[in-house]
C-alpha cells in the first residue's frame, strides 16, 4: 500500500441493525482509519410482504438523512435506491445512483485512493467506479444459496468479484477456493471480554424456570423450528428460550407452553441472558448453504461457556471436543439431554451418539480457552497487515512488448509451472500423451515478454464428422484454466485461440475452467466436489457420518484389502474400469492411454485397487499436484456392491491423501444432484462449480455433447449390452473423438 493509513469504502449490511462480523471488524478498524460504510445495496428482489414493507419504511427514514457520522472516523451512507435487486435495467439505474452518491461523499470527505471492502458479491458492479486503490472481498456466506435471490446472477457476481479482488478473505475453509493465491482465511472472532464478564440475570427471565435451553439470533426460515418444537414436546420440563427478531412463521411453536419468544435484545444485554441459561442450541435447517457457513455465534457460545449443541457442519467440527454436534432430530434431543447433564452435574441418560465431556466449570474453562485469542481486534490487525504487505500495482505487461507464439512440440513453461496457481493439468506433457494414445494433435499457445513466458494455453484438436471437430483445453479433464500472470496476455491468447479455430477448421474451442472468463458462452451444468483434508486421517475418520464409516467397516470385515502403487496395478485397474464404463454405457480409454500417463507423470499418478482375494472389485487412478489429490477415473464391479468395495476404495484414497499432505481431495466432476453427486456429497465434500466456455463461429450455438442427451440414449443402451472384449477394442476408437 502506498499510504500507511488507508481509508475504506465498505459494502455490507445496514450499520447498527445487528452486530455482523463486518461491523465488528470495522468497529475496530475505524478507531485508526477513516471509513465510509455503505448500507446494504441488496441481494434479493423486493417482495410484497410485511417484512419488505417494514424494511422499505426503515429505508425511507434513513433517506431523509442519507449520510450520518457514527464515530470520529466513520460515516454511514444510506444510498437512495429502487427496489430492483436482480432486474437488469433498474439495477443499472441503481448502480449509477449509488456510485454517484459515494463519489460525492468521498470527495466531500477528502478520501484519496480508498480501499473498497465488500462482504456482498453484488458490489462488484462498483469496482473501478470509486477511485479505489484496492479491492477486498470478505466472503462470509454463499449468497447464491439464499432463498429469494437470483442464484445464477449472484454466483456470477461472486466469480467476477473474486477475480477482481486484490485480496479475498473467506471466513471458512469451505468458502475458500483451491489454488487461490489471493485468499487469506479470516475466521469469525468474538468480543471476548463482553461475553465473559459476569452480568446480572435480566428480570424478564425470572418467570422462566430451569432448565433453560436458549437460541439467540435471527429467527428466520433457516432455523429448524420443527426441531425445536419436537424438543419442546419431548421434554416438557425443559424451557426453550428464543432471543431475537422473528422474521418467519413461528406458529409451530405456539402449542408448547415451554417455548418462550423474548424478541430482540440489545447487544450489551445479551451476555446476561446467555449466562442465565443452562444450555445453548444452534439448530439450523440442514442445507448446502449452512454446510458452507461459519456461524458467528459459535465463538460467542464458547466465550459464554455454557454447554452448546450444534448441527454437525464442517466449520464446527474443529470445536467437537468442547461442543456437542448432532446429525439427526433424535440425536439433537439426546445431545441436549447430555448438555443439561453437564450444566447441572446430573449424569445424562446414555444414548447413542452422545459422547462424554467435561462438566460444569471445567467445560466452561475449556470452551473459553479455545477462543481467548480469537478477538475482533486480532482479526482487524490481520486485515490491515495483509493489505500493508501488498506490492504496489505493477505496470501493465502490455507495455513490455507482449508476443504470442504457437508451437506443436512441448514448450518451455517452467517459470509458469512453478507458480502457485499451476496444477497438474497445465503440464504440456498432456499433449504428448494424447498424441501418442489417440493421434490427437496438441497446440501450445504462449504469451511472452522477451524470453519469459507470462501466459500459456494448451489445446488439443479432436477431429470427428459425427461429434464435430473441436479444440479443447483439456480433453477428458474437469478444468485447466489459462495459466496467466496478466489479463492482457490472457486476452491475446484468446484471440490467438479463435484464429487457430479457423485455421484448423474446428467448429469451436472449448475452455474448461474453474474461473470463468467474461462474455463467453458458458455451460455450467457440471460441478466437481472438494473435501478439505486434515493431516491426520483419524481426524477425517471422526468427521465422516456414521453410515459412511459403517460401510467402510463392512468392506474391511469382508476381508477386502486396498493397495496402491504404479504400473504393476494397471491391469486390475483397467479390468474394473472397463466393466464400469461398459455398464454405464460409456466408451472407455485404452490401456495404452493409462500406460502413457504413468510413464509421463510418475510423480503424480497412482493406482488404487481393492481386492477380494485375487479378484479386483474396485479401482482408481489418481493424480496429485500441489492443490489436491484428484480422482479422474474410478470404478467398481456392481455385481459385488453389497461388499461396499467402492467405499473402501475411496477411504483408501482419502487416507493416502491425508498422509501425503494433500490439502484437498477432488472427487471429480458430475452433474449437480445426479447419482454420483450424492455419493460424493455423503463424504462431506463441497460443490465447486465448473465453467466450460466456448469460442464459436459467428452465429453458431453451443454444442450438444451431453452423455444423457436423448439423441444418444439408444446408443448408450446398446453399448451396455456389448461383450467386454468388444468394448475393449471399440471404446478407444470412439473416446479419441470425444472429450
Amino acid at each position: 500500500m502506498t499510504r500507511t493509513r488507508p481509508e475504506f469504502i465498505v459494502f455490507s449490511d445496514d450499520w447498527g441493525r445487528h452486530p455482523s462480523s463486518c461491523q465488528h471488524l470495522f468497529g475496530r478498524i475505524s478507531r485508526r482509519h477513516r471509513v465510509l460504510w455503505v448500507d446494504t445495496i441488496g441481494l434479493r428482489s423486493a417482495k410484497a410482504d410485511s417484512f419488505t414493507l417494514f424494511r422499505g419504511l426503515e429505508k425511507l427514514r434513513k433517506w431523509a438523512r442519507p449520510l450520518r457520522r457514527v464515530s470520529e472516523n466513520m460515516w454511514v451512507l444510506a444510498p437512495i435506491m429502487l427496489p430492483a435487486a436482480g432486474e437488469d435495467f433498474l439495477a443499472r439505474v441503481n448502480g449509477r445512483l449509488v456510485a454517484t452518491a459515494i463519489r460525492r461523499v468521498t470527495t466531500r470527505l477528502g478520501f484519496r485512493d480508498p480501499v473498497m471492502f465488500t462482504s456482498v458479491p453484488t458490489a462488484v458492479d462498483y469496482v473501478g467506479q470509486l477511485g479505489e486503490s484496492r479491492v477486498v472481498y470478505y466472503v462470509t456466506d454463499n449468497y447464491a444459496l439464499w432463498p429469494g435471490g437470483n442464484a445464477e446472477k449472484i454466483r456470477a457476481a461472486d466469480r467476477r468479484l473474486r477475480d477482481a479482488a486484490d485480496v479475498v478473505f473467506p471466513c471458512t475453509q469451505a468458502l475458500c477456493e483451491t489454488a487461490c493465491e489471493k485468499s487469506t482465511l479470516l475466521p469469525h472472532a468474538v468480543d471476548f471480554d463482553h461475553f465473559t464478564t459476569p452480568a446480572p440475570e435480566p428480570p424478564d427471565l425470572a418467570a422462566i424456570p430451569h432448565p433453560r435451553v436458549c437460541f439467540f439470533g435471527l429467527i428466520y426460515e433457516k432455523i429448524d423450528l420443527p426441531l425445536l418444537a419436537k424438543l419442546a414436546a419431548a421434554r416438557p420440563d425443559v424451557h426453550v428460550v428464543l432471543i431475537g427478531p422473528v422474521k418467519t412463521d413461528v406458529s409451530i411453536l405456539a402449542p408448547h407452553a415451554n417455548v418462550h419468544l423474548l424478541g430482540p435484545k440489545p447487544y450489551d444485554k445479551l451476555p446476561g441472558y446467555l449466562q442465565a441459561m443452562d444450555a445453548v442450541v444452534v439448530p439450523y435447517v440442514p442445507d448446502d448453504e449452512k454446510l458452507q457457513c461459519g456461524p458467528l455465534k459459535i465463538r460467542e457460545c464458547l466465550a459464554v461457556g455454557k454447554p452448546t449443541v450444534l448441527q454437525n457442519i464442517p466449520d464446527l467440527r474443529q470445536f467437537a471436543d468442547v461442543v456437542r454436534l448432532y446429525d439427526s432430530p433424535d440425536q439433537f434431543i439426546a445431545q441436549v439431554d447430555a448438555a443439561l447433564g453437564c450444566s447441572t452435574g446430573v449424569p445424562p441418560v446414555s444414548r447413542m451418539g452422545v459422547s462424554p465431556m467435561l462438566r460444569s466449570d471445567a467445560l466452561a474453562n475449556a470452551m473459553r480457552q479455545r477462543v481467548q485469542g480469537q478477538t475482533w481486534d486480532a482479526r482487524a490487525d490481520l486485515v490491515l497487515d495483509t493489505l500493508a504487505k501488498l506490492e504496489p500495482a505493477a505496470a501493465p505487461t502490455a507495455a513490455k512488448r507482449l508476443t504470442i507464439s504457437l508451437a506443436r512440440e512441448v514448450p518451455e513453461w517452467s517459470p509458469l509451472l512453478d507458480q502457485q496457481a499451476a496444477g497438474v493439468f497445465h503440464d504440456p506433457r498432456w499433449g504428448v500423451v494424447m498424441r501418442q494414445a489417440y493421434g490427437n494433435e496438441p497446440y501450445y499457445l504462449t504469451a511472452s515478454v522477451g524470453r519469459e513466458p507470462v501466459a500459456a494455453l494448451q489445446l488439443v484438436r479432436q477431429a470427428s464428422t459425427v461429434f464435430g471437430t473441436r479444440l479443447c483445453s483439456l480433453p477428458y479433464f474437469d478444468s485447466a484454466d489459462i495459466l496467466s500472470r496478466d489479463p492482457d496476455a490472457t486476452a491475446m491468447l484468446l484471440t490467438q485461440a479463435a484464429n487457430l479455430r479457423e485455421k484448423t477448421a474446428s467448429r469451436w474451442v472449448e475452455l474448461r475452467l474453474s474461473n470463468p472468463l467474461p462474455k463467453l458462452p458458458t455451460r455450467d451444468d457440471k460441478v466437481t466436489m472438494h473435501l478439505p483434508l486434515p493431516a491426520d486421517p483419524a481426524v477425517l475418520w471422526d468427521q465422516l457420518k456414521a453410515k459412511v464409516r459403517n460401510q467402510i467397516r463392512k468392506a474391511q470385515k469382508a476381508d477386502l484389502r486396498a493397495v496402491h502403487g504404479g504400473g504393476e496395478l494397471l491391469e486390475p485397474f483397467h479390468t474394473v474400469y472397463l466393466r464400469t464404463m461398459r455398464d454405464l454405457g460409456s466408451p472407455s480409454h485404452s490401456r495404452t492411454f493409462f500406460e502413457l500417463i504413468l510413464r509421463h507423470f510418475p510423480e503424480a499418478a497412482r493406482v488404487f485397487v481393492v481386492y477380494q482375494g485375487r479378484r479386483p472389485l474396485a479401482a482408481s487412478l489418481t493424480l496429485r499436484d500441489r492443490h489436491a489429490l484428484r480422482v479422474p477415473w474410478a470404478g467398481s464391479d456392481w455385481r459385488f456392491s453389497p461388499l461396499c468395495a467402492n467405499m473402501l476404495l475411496y477411504w483408501a484414497m482419502l487416507e493416502h491423501g491425508c498422509r501425503d499432505g494433500a490439502p484437498t481431495f477432488d472427487f471429480g466432476r458430475g452433474t449437480r444432484d445426479g447419482g454420483t453427486y450424492q455419493f460424493k456429497k455423503q463424504w462431506g465434500s463441497i460443490e465447486v462449480p465448473l465453467y466450460w466456455q466456448y469460442l464459436l463461429a459467428e452465429g453458431d450455438t453451443l454444442p450438444e455433447l451431453r452423455h444423457d442427451s436423448p439423441r444418444y440414449q439408444k446408443a448408450v443402451e446398446v453399448w451396455k449390452r456389448l461383450p467386454l472384449t468388444t468394448v475393449r477394442h471399440l471404446g478407444p476408437l470412439i473416446v479419441r473423438k470425444l472429450s
